[in-house]
């Protein structure tokens, strides 16, 4: 666990670092910023969590989590421009739910936690302010946009945390590494809403929903097809 935190603040570290090189790129024809929010998710299907001769089938619920990135933007037009994000994101989903063991039941409480980096391509539509300048200086305005596009995924870390009650075979807290239930890759679909303030640098909001469109099991069981989805909201600076 505490390897894993720290692989993740490293990447996110190394990230923003990364930004204050590219923030002295504004003579380039390019907009670059930091990323940072928080989402909810959970999977399309029951999760199936397999270890010896135990065998739980839970029902997904929705949990909390959050993504941090960089953004690279290129103008196609004044309405019209094409975004990437590489991000560190977490995902999964929370379970609460009852197991039967043999002739025992026993209830699972515990999240999966899916540590993805995401590169998400987009697509963005904005309206255009009315003025740059006025009276021959910099105004400051607000504008609005959706995105669409498509993202990318590879697996960083996969772990299914959390506790075990009654007459469970390991009754307790846990933490194992599933890793090997999971796909390495990810991919799927983008869409958004969202607004900006500023002139040259500018502070935007987003809200995202995200839906993968492969399973992201290993294929080993046909019947576990848990399909990553969330809804976030983000908070973005574009130097």
């Amino acid at each position: 666990m505490i390897y894993k935190w720290m692989r993740s603040i490293g990447t996110v570290i190394f990230f923003l670092t990364l930004s204050l090189f590219t923030s002295e790129s504004k003579a380039q024809p390019f907009d670059f910023g930091i990323t940072a929010g928080v989402n909810i998710s959970s999977h399309l299907k029951n999760f199936k969590y397999f270890d010896n001769n135990v065998q739980l089938d839970l029902k997904p619920q929705i949990a909390a989590n959050y993504q941090v990135g960089l953004i690279g933007r290129a103008k196609i037009t004044n309405s019209l421009r094409f975004q990437l994000e590489p991000s560190v994101a977490l995902l999964g989903a929370r379970y609460d739910d009852y197991t039967r063991f043999e002739t025992q039941r026993f209830k699972t409480k515990g999240r999966t936690e899916l540590i993805y980096l995401q590169v998400p391509l987009l697509l963005q539509l904005s309206t255009v302010p009315s003025h740059e300048t006025v009276y021959g200086l910099p105004f400051a305005s607000t504008t609005y946009h959706v995105s669409g596009g498509i993202f990318g995924g590879y697996l960083l870390d996969a772990r299914f945390t959390g506790s075990n009650s009654g007459t469970a075979p390991s009754p307790g807290d846990f933490s194992n590494d599933v890793s090997d239930q999971y796909s390495d890759y990810d991919g799927g679909v983008v869409l958004g809403l969202g607004l900006e303030h500023g002139y040259k640098s500018k502070f935007g909001i987003e809200i995202r929903g995200l839906f993968s469109v492969f399973d992201n099991g290993n294929g080993s069981n046909p019947n576990f097809k848990p399909q990553n989805m969330a809804a976030s909201l983000s908070i973005y600076y574009l130097f």
